[in-house]
């Protein structure tokens, strides 16, 4: 249990409605305040810091022995000005998210290491359409990283996730998403693996994933065919290698750039993706979510094929709008549940 006051909820999108601005700040003031202090007393790097101030929330004050009594004493003032609030999940999200976007920035990294919040809000609605009838649900994203998109979807749906996973070969990154989703309070197994390789999570009902953009240099040991055929673009690689983690019916929510399809050695990752699974959409996103034009991603939705498994007869294609435009983003989410409606 964590220091914090977490308000309960029944539905996991409740948090989307009763979001206070003024919290996030002041949860976010205490965040920085703290880290601040922290690193100008010891002048670790910026996450250490912030893991710091993550482990005073979470865990007893004898885990922070590598802090003096001083600096913790500070760090208790500080909480003193929040200690009798109660703050809801998105919240707590919104105000970790300022700061690790801070902390993208003081240690030069990209701001394209996190998802969009508005992304993974929008899967929830996608998950919660697609599984219209379904009360509890299994989910895995294999390239969780931060966990923004993860956390995200999960305080907008109106689902039960009962099982949760994620796997990330970065260290940093899932010590982030390890420390977050206990203070929010989720039951997640993490796996620090190469998500290239056979991974340690049984078939879930959903695989969510934001897929990255650039490639990289590959070595390694794999059976999959995309490699065997010299291809090194990691999305290709990483669509096969997932196939096998969701059941038959269940379905894979990617972020993919937008040329994915127009690549080198396109037609063997169509194939694959066409021997194992239904094509359920594709959606493009507004341009004012990406910094440039080599950024710019779709959502691809595959449903895994099984013997009890229809085959659609009709593939959502659409342009979503600007999410500024409530109304028009509105109308986006009536446009895929009718879809949904008549696919079959």
């Amino acid at each position: 249990m964590t220091k914090l006051d977490l308000q309960c909820k029944i539905n996991h999108g409740d948090n989307m409605k009763n979001i206070s601005h003024d919290k996030i700040e002041r949860f976010f003031d205490f965040i920085d305040s703290s880290v601040t202090i922290i690193y100008e007393k010891t002048k670790q790097n910026y996450f250490n810091c912030l893991f710091h101030v993550f482990d005073f929330l979470l865990y007893n004050l004898e885990n922070l022995n590598r802090l003096d009594e001083e600096l913790i004493n500070t760090l208790e003032d500080f909480y003193n000005n929040i200690k009798d609030e109660s703050f809801n999940q998105e919240e707590i999200r919104k105000a970790v998210q300022l700061s690790l976007l801070k902390g993208l920035k003081h240690e030069n990294l990209h701001l394209s290491e996190t998802t969009p919040d508005s992304l993974g809000i929008l899967f929830a609605y996608i998950i919660d359409i697609l599984y219209a009838k379904e009360k509890k649900l299994s989910i895995f994203d294999p390239n969780v990283g931060f966990g923004n998109l993860l956390f995200s979807l999960l305080n907008s749906s109106n689902k039960d996730f009962n099982k949760i996973y994620g796997v990330d070969y970065n260290q940093l990154y899932l010590e982030f998403a390890k420390r977050l989703a206990d203070l929010l309070e989720y039951e997640i197994e993490f796996f620090n693996q190469n998500n290239l390789r056979d991974m340690l999570v049984p078939p879930v009902d959903v695989i969510i994933s934001d897929l990255p953009v650039e490639e990289e240099n590959l070595a390694f040991t794999t059976d999959l065919i995309t490699y065997a055929q010299n291809i090194k673009y990691k999305p290709y690689l990483m669509i096969e290698n997932f196939m096998k983690y969701v059941k038959e019916g269940g379905y894979f929510l990617y972020l993919i750039p937008n040329d994915f399809f127009v690549l080198p050695n396109n037609e063997l990752i169509k194939g694959i993706i066409l021997s194992n699974t239904n094509i359920q959409g594709i959606i493009e996103l507004p341009d004012d979510l990406f910094t440039d034009d080599k950024a710019k991603k779709s959502i691809l939705i595959l449903q895994k094929k099984g013997k009890a498994v229809p085959v659609n007869k009709e593939i959502l294609m659409m342009r979503f709008p600007s999410f500024k435009d409530k109304e028009k983003v509105q109308n986006a989410v009536n446009q895929i549940k009718q879809w949904y409606m008549n696919r079959f």
